[in-house]
């Protein structure tokens, strides 16, 4: 036996291979989803918006571009009209592009008129500044009247077109596909240009006439501009002037149309092409991973083409999609499920709508943080302390007691001050002049004095401003005559007067996304009966039912208060055709339709997903438990399908 038996034997625990795995999580959308459609954005934009914005310029400068007699034959041969319109694209077409990219966004602007739109819009503004002489021996540095006119004009037109972009909020996704014909973009064009260009007309010359006039009479201002603008003050501006240089009105409106027609259609091609649908899902591996992962995004614009993909698969009839959804059912790889975040996801979105709905679209006000009191604590019983001489005082000397009472806190001071105290305020009570008062100031007095003069000025100018301003405004009403009265008093009205249906967009803020999110949904649980093999989908029906009943009957009851805004006019006001009255009555129909149509677009949506429902499940319904409101509304549909 070898020396070592007698020893203790060592024992070691075997060490096991068996470790607590967490599963993962849905990857998160900037990882997996979002990378996938900015290419394919990227491509929409080089291939679909560039190139062929580029094409358009050219065939326009072709064909519209020519000033001499050359046909449009020669001058698609001729090396300079390519070169031209390519220089035209990049400094006139290309920046407006840019600019629309940068600033898209996918929240509308909650402006529900004119004025807020234009006060909420806050566009950076690029200033460029000209300067464009002719050598003259005199005055050298003197301005060229038809250049400075053109570059006016295109200034004019392109400041112009970008308010009409403003008030068309273009800057926002739009997922309506709207995309103009020739004809019709040509005709539009057409007429804005010409009406933009005869506005510029007037106030052009009516800057001519009054205020440069005015402008070379200020005593400092003159020295400095007279160099440059004097020779445009020469001569009368005439109603015939503009007919004597026709040749330049032409060249600028045919500058204008060529230039707004390439903008317009560039603008078009947006609008048409980055709304389209985009499947990335099937570029990946496990593309219900990729697509899932997509709506838990916080980019409204990702999160919309994600859930078109999601709806498109949630009604594909194929083998494939059926494949597609059974597996995502079934899915048990990721903590939570696949089907879990989608639920999550989108009844989450729905309810911040909804609440926004609920809101009329204000804005969520913060609580306001009360702070709590803190409980006083008592004072513990003790015994009272006396804070006075227990002892007899000294007898004083009489020349003290003299000098005490002559002091300025004697007693007979202080009954001296009492008595001035009480004369002094029956006399402010009582008429007296101010000789026979008391000269001394009052003590009371002084804080008042001193409010008097602390007293801040600017309510004192703010009032003053406001006293010019309104004698100012009634001055120049004074003198305006009827018709230019009444044209400013309807412009007005226009401007800031609300619109009913810009009050419900900004209700509905997301109502094309709320609707792919209802579709989507509702075809998911209409598949889960035959392809749900766990039965994750039908524990969360009656949420989403629930979910879905409570909107729509949110926006039926704003429907009903909607509709009741819009009263048809009676036979005496029909009779009688006051033109104001009809008008402004068929002014609110228009409101309420275009309200109503804005409603749709989600009522639609849940009351097809709700039928859907009630239609595939049909009795199986009873065997989930349902609020009494949202009982008897399904009732309402099971019975009806």
């Amino acid at each position: 036996m070898s020396a070592g038996m007698g020893e203790t034997m060592r024992t070691r625990a075997i060490t096991s291979t068996l470790t607590a795995r967490l599963s993962p999580t849905v990857p998160s959308a900037s990882q997996t989803y979002e990378p996938l459609v900015r290419s394919a954005l990227r491509q929409r934009l080089i291939h679909n918006i560039f190139a062929v914005s580029v094409a358009f310029t050219l065939v326009v400068s072709i064909l519209l571009g020519g000033e001499d007699e050359t046909s449009a034959f020669a001058r698609l041969l001729s090396p300079g009209t390519w070169t031209m319109a390519c220089l035209k694209w990049f400094v006139g077409v290309l920046p407006v592009i840019a600019m629309r990219k940068v600033y898209l966004t996918s929240a509308a602007t909650p402006a529900t008129s004119p004025a807020k739109m234009l006060t909420k819009c806050y566009c950076k503004a690029k200033h460029t500044t000209v300067l464009s002489s002719v050598h003259v021996m005199k005055h050298p540095y003197y301005l060229n009247g038809r250049l400075l006119f053109l570059i006016l004009a295109q200034l004019w037109l392109a400041a112009s077109f970008l308010l009409r972009n403003i008030m068309l909020d273009r800057f926002v996704f739009r997922w309506t596909k709207s995309f103009n014909s020739s004809e019709l973009l040509l005709l539009k064009m057409t007429l804005f240009t010409s009406f933009s260009l005869m506005v510029y007309s007037v106030v052009f010359g009516l800057s001519r006439m009054l205020a440069l006039p005015l402008l070379l009479k200020l005593p400092v201002v003159s020295s400095i501009v007279r160099p440059f603008v004097a020779h445009f003050a020469k001569g009368t501006w005439t109603i015939t002037l503009p007919i004597l240089h026709w040749s330049l009105l032409v060249r600028s409106f045919m500058m204008g149309l060529v230039t707004v027609m390439s903008w317009e259609f560039a603008e078009s091609l947006f609008d048409a092409y980055v709304p389209q649908p985009i499947k990335v899902g099937a570029l990946t591996a496990d593309p219900n991973v990729t697509v899932v992962s997509g709506i838990t995004t916080q980019d409204t614009v990702f999160a919309h083409f994600a859930y078109s993909e999601l709806a498109e698969l949630a009604s594909d009839e194929s083998s494939a999609g059926s494949t597609r959804r059974t597996a995502l059912f079934s899915d048990q790889k990721y903590s939570p499920t696949l089907w879990n975040v989608l639920a999550r996801q989108s009844l989450l979105r729905l309810g911040q709508d909804y609440q926004t709905f609920l809101r009329r679209g204000a804005p969520i006000t913060p609580p306001v943080a009360v702070a709590p009191t803190i409980p006083k604590p008592k004072d513990p019983p003790s015994t009272p302390l006396i804070r006075k001489a227990i002892f007899k005082a000294p007898r004083q000397s009489p020349l003290a007691s003299m000098l005490d009472s002559v002091s300025s806190d004697s007693e007979l001071s202080k009954a001296a001050t009492a008595v001035a105290g009480e004369m002094e305020e029956r006399a402010s009570q009582m008429h007296i002049p101010e000789l026979f008062r008391s000269v001394a100031p009052s003590s009371v007095a002084a804080p008042a004095v001193n409010a008097v003069l602390a007293k801040p000025t600017s309510s004192i100018i703010s009032s003053f401003i406001a006293q010019v301003e309104s004698r100012s405004r009634d001055l120049v009403v004074g003198r305006c005559p009827g018709w230019l009265k009444e044209s400013a008093i309807t412009w007005n009205k226009w401007f800031y007067r609300e619109r009913l249906n810009k009050v419900v967009e900004v209700c509905l803020p997301n109502r094309e996304l709320d609707a792919l999110i209802i579709e989507a949904l509702s075809r998911f649980v209409c598949a889960s009966l035959s392809e749900d093999r766990y039965g994750v989908v039908q524990r969360d029906i009656p949420r989403i039912l629930e979910a879905f009943v409570s909107f729509l009957s949110a926006i039926e009851e704003y429907q009903i208060e909607v509709n009741a805004k819009y009263t048809p006019p009676t036979p005496d006001e029909l009779s009688q055709g006051d033109t104001k009255i009809l008008e402004e009555n068929e002014a609110i129909r228009l409101e309420v339709a275009r309200a109503g149509d804005v409603l749709v677009v989600v009522s639609d949506a849940l009351k097809t997903g709700v039928a859907n429902i009630s239609r595939t499940f049909g009795d199986k319904l009873v065997a989930f438990k349902f609020p009494p409101r949202t009982a008897r509304k399904l009732q309402s549909f099971v019975d009806y399908t």
